[in-house]
């Protein structure tokens, strides 16, 4: 594959990689995630990753969720050098959010995936952060507080709908996934699986909760841009709590990395 540069954008859950080659033409590949948490772990294998981009030695453009620090950020550059990148550049996930919706043109971005947080852009970086508490604290928005409210309301509420107990069975096997060590990505995605069940009223509240919290205590903030999967799935939702509080959406998308390539072909980043 002969190739120009590669940019990735890294997720909790997966990896997008957009290999754009000397045609210009774009090569789109997923695979596992290289959050600094798997990928920095001890018994993280390279090697499957190395077979994928062997003598693949092009520039890399890695946005990765947890690399906003300066010291992961230097961990995450070691170890994608091993793959065989003839240069690596790390930066943060909230930074592909903002090229990817604004370009070079300044902004504010709601960022709505599994957990959640609000940025501002100038228009060449990340000036201002509210939110991203992570989710013991925080993540009000997400699809990650989405299935903690599910699971709240389900646990009080005592007569269940038939579709209900298919999917949860009863209180009792709730808690017992609340015990397991998945609950977390368990909590993750129980908006998808509930997805064709009516539980609107649950993401209003969600959203709205992200809109107090971090918009309003904002004065001049009257325009957004959002991205996230959940955010996407929930675009309705969210445009309608945003344009009740007099905030204008611009743009929502699931995923950057199609936005992302075509700003590093723009600007020649």
């Amino acid at each position: 594959m002969d190739a120009k540069y590669i940019i990735a954008d890294s997720g909790g859950s997966s990896t997008n990689w957009g290999i754009v080659l000397t045609t210009n033409e774009v090569v789109f590949i997923q695979t596992d995630s290289l959050h600094p948490k798997y990928a920095l772990s001890a018994d993280f294998s390279l090697a499957a990753l190395q077979s994928q981009f062997r003598e693949m030695s092009v520039p890399l453009y890695f946005y990765g969720a947890g690399c906003s620090g300066e010291l992961v950020q230097k961990q995450m550059h070691g170890l994608l050098m091993q793959l065989g990148f003839s240069e690596v550049y790390v930066f943060p996930d909230t930074l592909a959010a903002c090229r990817a919706l604004y370009g070079n043109k300044p902004g504010w971005v709601a960022i709505l995936g599994t957990g959640s947080v609000l940025v501002e852009y100038d228009g060449s970086g990340i000036t201002r952060r509210v939110g991203g508490y992570g989710s013991l604290i925080g993540d009000e928005g997400s699809g990650f507080y989405f299935g903690k409210l599910l699971v709240q309301y389900l646990l009080r509420t005592e007569k269940w709908e038939a579709a209900w107990i298919e999917l949860f069975q009863s209180r009792e096997w709730i808690l017992s996934k609340l015990a397991s060590p998945d609950a977390q990505k368990w909590i993750s995605g129980l908006g998808a699986k509930t997805a064709e069940m009516d539980f609107r009223f649950l993401h209003e509240e969600n959203a709205a909760l992200f809109v107090k919290l971090y918009c309003l205590p904002i004065h001049d903030l009257k325009e957004i841009s959002f991205i996230g999967t959940y955010g996407f799935e929930q675009k309705v939702v969210f445009t309608q709590v945003f344009e009740n509080q007099s905030i204008s959406v611009l743009k929502g998308i699931a995923s950057p990395i199609t936005d992302l390539v075509n700003y590093h072909q723009m600007y020649q980043y």
